[in-house]
């Protein structure tokens, strides 16, 4: 059973299965572009979706802006009583408490510079009140505008409140602390009351990420600090949105914008369920009706696949008479059918492939010969002129060869010619090529090659070539004069750079040693 199935799924597929799979890979790029426009209207819409939550978080900073500004004009004028220039605290007491229903605050405090409570409107005049020194208070008796703190638990409340606060000052001197104090339950007024989404979640934050205000769980929640990951994300920007997670776990979408003036931040969340539904609505009938049209379209392919295949068989004897003038290269074919056309080009093309070989290497060493030579030299003078690359042509010139053709015969000179060729190919990388020229001259071509490679090159070529070769019970020794010719400097085209190097050769064994042009 087993090998009948590896037998399955090694055979390779019929006409049929490749016109399924054509008839696939024409509907599923269809359905993907429905899909993607689907999508990406979706993106459009969530994106406006977002734009408008963001406003609406811009719209709630501005109202906490207006309530905070009207709370320290109230202050401001307040710090102005004659009562409280004169001393008249408890006539002081009663314009704090009309200001405090005015401005729908929770409290007044007056205070000494000790931060000793004077007034505190949560109690009735004359109570004593304790010290109490709230945050940023060292602060506060600096300050020449009125100040606003974080949330904090009052004295006397034993609730966390924030409030508002100034210096009173006189002659330039800081004789009380003013200071209107707001619970968080009135800010919580500020957000929506319905939720535009299901799920929705809105709240505002101090200056310092601790909870003031929020739509669900108000007396749950606030006091604590948001976490550090959200932190994060709003401390280097005014306004924005970035992925979360709720505190029930639901993975949401959290968008904020900060008050310049107080730096405190209100932020609404949209849980991610809500964008995936809706992304669900935006593509259930894109892949419904593609996958409609895929049953109808495989049932048609099946009767026609048959009929497709003996048309394609019919070529191998056209394709064979390809292969004689045209170098062809295929690799397996993907249809079972169309693999015999593909080895019949294969095969036509391994006979261009043996003709060109022979037609472009010297048959004694294997090496390029000059034809070879002079196509590569062509393609990496335009390539060099292209990027502005150096090359290097290296002309060999064997010393000595002739004596040994002369001694041992033109057997064992061509022996030393194929051991030579095989020392050359050891050299050159396979980006270069070695060729010969004829006789016993080689060319070496150095693609992308500076003065000193090729000089580095030439001296290895000057120690292999002159290294003794073992023929059976002879030991044959010769060296070898090289020339070098480089690009651009000593010539523009191929022809020049070889003759370059030719001269460069023969220089080399007028002086005994490694010539460049």
């Amino acid at each position: 059973m087993k090998s009948k199935l590896m037998m399955f799924f090694s055979k390779k597929p019929t006409i049929r299965s490749s016109l399924i799979s054509l008839v696939m890979a024409c509907i599923i790029p269809a359905g993907l572009a429905e899909a993607g426009l689907a999508y990406h209207s979706f993106r459009v819409e969530q994106q406006q979706l977002l734009d408008d939550t963001l406003a609406t978080a811009r719209a709630l900073t501005g109202a906490l802006d207006r309530q905070m500004l009207a709370a320290q004009g109230a202050l401001v004028a307040l710090a102005t009583s004659p009562a409280l220039t004169s001393g008249d605290h408890r006539t002081f007491y009663d314009q704090a408490k009309e200001v405090q229903d005015q401005q729908q605050a929770d409290n007044v405090v007056l205070s000494e510079p000790s931060g000793q409570q004077i007034i505190n409107t949560l109690v009735s005049y004359g109570t004593a009140l304790p010290m109490s020194r709230s945050p940023r208070f060292d602060k506060l008796l600096e300050a020449d505008r009125p100040i606003i703190t974080d949330l904090f638990i009052g004295a006397v409340s034993k609730e966390p409140h924030f409030s508002i606060q100034m210096p009173v000052r006189r002659s330039g001197r800081v004789v009380y602390t003013l200071t209107i104090g707001i619970f968080p339950k009135r800010i919580a007024e500020i957000l929506p009351r319905q939720n535009t989404y299901p799920g929705q979640v809105s709240g505002i934050l101090d200056s310092s990420g601790v909870i003031v205000a929020r739509s669900k769980g108000q007396d749950q929640y606030v006091g604590k600090t948001v976490p550090s990951e959200i932190l994060d994300q709003v401390s280097h920007r005014d306004e924005g949105y970035f992925p979360t997670i709720m505190a029930d776990g639901t993975p949401a979408i959290l968008l904020f914008s900060r008050s310049p003036a107080t730096h405190w931040i209100t932020y609404l969340t949209i849980p991610q369920p809500f964008f995936t539904q809706k992304l669900w609505d935006s593509l259930k009938w894109v892949i419904l009706i593609p996958l409609l049209f895929a049953v109808i379209a495989l049932i048609y392919v099946w009767i026609v696949g048959g009929a497709i295949a003996k048309s394609i068989t019919d070529l191998i004897t056209p394709a064979l008479a390809l292969g004689y003038g045209q170098k062809i290269e295929l690799q397996p074919l993907y249809l079972r059918e169309a693999d015999e056309v593909g080895k019949a080009l294969v095969e036509a093309s391994s006979i261009l492939r043996a003709a060109r070989h022979e037609a472009q290497h010297d048959k004694l060493t294997g090496l390029a010969n000059r034809t070879l030579l002079d196509e590569r030299l062509q393609q990496q003078l335009v390539w060099c002129k292209q990027k502005q690359l150096s090359m290097a042509v290296l002309y060999i010139d064997l010393d000595g060869f002739k004596a040994v053709n002369d001694s041992h015969g033109h057997e064992v000179g061509d022996r030393l010619l194929c051991s030579v060729a095989s020392r050359l190919g050891a050299i050159v990388a396979s980006s270069d090529l070695a060729a010969r020229m004829g006789g016993d001259e080689f060319v070496i071509l150095l693609t992308e090659s500076n003065a000193a490679e090729a000089r580095e090159v030439a001296d290895k070529i000057i120690h292999l070539v002159s290294a003794p070769y073992h023929f059976e019970d002879l030991t044959i020794s010769i060296s070898a004069s090289v020339g070098i010719a480089k690009f651009p400097d000593d010539g523009p085209t191929a022809q020049a750079l070889l003759g370059a190097a030719d001269e460069a050769m023969y220089a080399d064994k007028r002086n005994g040693r490694l010539a460049a042009a």
